[in-house]
């Protein structure tokens, strides 16, 4: 897989903010926070369905942008434990609630990928920057790069 640009790894992280604010951080109450993950916890099976599919999302996303290895093995094995731990009954949902792995995964994948257009480990050429509009992102028109 070749370098992605600045572009498309500033895309995939809002990708993978974006999941990780839906899942674990939709509704914070002090030093609590509440998402679709922990809502659905407690509805037997689809809490399981969503943590494994928004963490297969994660990690897929941590792929396309370049992020080491080590990297996504911490993040699969959060949500891992995670959706281990929502399959006992009563303290597996409670316990959702209170692990954001979601979050945590989300931030380390975050912070790779920032490693990453810091070290200028990017390819060059098209870079289009991305416009913040609400829950979508805009791109402006490519703008190419001449060296």
């Amino acid at each position: 897989m070749g370098r992605r640009s600045v572009s498309e790894l500033e895309a995939i992280r809002v990708r993978v903010a974006r999941i990780g604010k839906l899942s674990d951080g939709i509704v914070r109450l002090g030093p609590f926070s509440l998402g679709l993950d922990g809502v659905l916890a407690w509805a037997p099976g689809l809490g399981e369905l969503y943590s494994a599919a928004a963490g297969t999302y994660i990690i897929a996303q941590g792929l396309r942008a370049g992020v080491p290895v080590p990297v996504l093995a911490a993040c699969g094995a959060l949500m891992f434990g995670r959706t281990a731990v929502s399959a006992i009954p009563f303290a597996g949902p409670l316990a959702a609630d209170l692990l954001t792995t979601h979050k945590w995964s989300t931030r380390l994948v975050i912070a790779a990928i920032d490693r990453k257009i810091a070290r200028g480990d990017v390819a060059q050429g098209v870079v289009s920057p991305i416009v913040r509009k609400g829950w979508w992102t805009r791109r402006q028109a490519p703008i190419v790069a001449m060296a």
